[in-house]
């Protein structure tokens, strides 16, 4: 299993993830969650992801 970190966000990114949030919430009317995980290079064993 690969490990991806949760993102740490400025607190105008964070405000733009939740302006997003609620701009999905009312096109969709379900309670839509928006979760930032950090790209890395490599998985924990060194090989190098694809994507």
């Amino acid at each position: 299993m690969k490990d991806f970190p949760v993102a740490e966000l400025s607190n105008e990114a964070l405000d733009k993830v939740k302006s997003m949030e609620s701009e999905l919430r009312q096109q969709t009317a379900d309670d839509i969650v928006l979760i930032a995980y950090k790209k890395t290079e490599s998985n924990p064993e060194g090989e190098r992801q694809n994507g």
